[in-house]
């Protein structure tokens, strides 16, 4: 009987604390990327495509618009340059970024981020105003390390109206922030309990 005691003992504790760590290792937003890196793939028709890696540090804030220059320093693909910045898009009104992990995936609502192209090779993207402010965001999405938080996500855009981009496909790597999410109150209750009653059992294993 003893024996049995402290084996429903130790399986009481292992849920409590099982339910609390899992509750606290799911529930997390993402407050900033810190971005240290990413990748573009435009792909401009019958120009053919732009594709690059780049090395830039910068800071992605969720739940608030960042103008020019916040978010970090123009990038340079081939002969294109991007400035990176969120806004609502005026009519468009796209939300806020914001972003949450669920175990080893992020994801994230970058619908809102927005690029001004320049280019030293082709004039007609420095005169056209629909490449001075391009929605490039959308829904990324992938892996998430919860140890480290590293990051790496990716998108792809669809593009209609603006000549010869039709695709185009972007990276983020960096080390995500995280608020975790109180528990539930039910849920703390619940652990709770089960810790009082495990506290309980071993009172009287100890007396018995």
């Amino acid at each position: 009987m003893k024996t049995r005691t402290i084996a429903v003992f130790a399986l009481l504790c292992a849920m409590a604390v099982g339910l609390m760590d899992t509750s606290r290792a799911h529930a997390a937003t993402i407050t900033q990327l810190d971005i240290t890196g990413g990748s573009v793939n435009l792909n401009f028709g019958s120009l053919g495509s732009i594709i690059g890696n780049y090395n830039t540090n910068g800071q992605l804030i969720m739940n608030q618009f960042q103008p020019l220059p916040n978010i970090f320093n123009p990038v340079t693909i081939s002969h294109l340059t991007l400035s990176i910045f969120t806004s609502k898009g005026g009519g468009l009104k796209l939300p806020v970024p914001t972003g949450e992990t669920s175990g080893a995936t992020l994801t994230a609502n970058l619908q809102s981020l927005f690029a001004g192209f320049t280019s030293t090779g082709w004039s007609w993207v420095n005169t056209d105003p629909k490449m001075a402010s391009l929605n490039i965001g959308g829904n990324a999405a992938g892996s998430f390390n919860a140890l480290t938080n590293a990051f790496d996500i990716s998108w792809t855009r669809s593009f209609s109206g603006v000549p010869y981009l039709t695709s185009g496909t972007f990276t983020l790597q960096g080390t995500a922030q995280v608020a975790v999410v109180p528990l539930p109150g039910a849920l703390f209750l619940f652990g709770s309990g089960v810790l009082g009653l495990a506290g309980a059992m071993r009172k009287k294993i100890v007396l018995s």
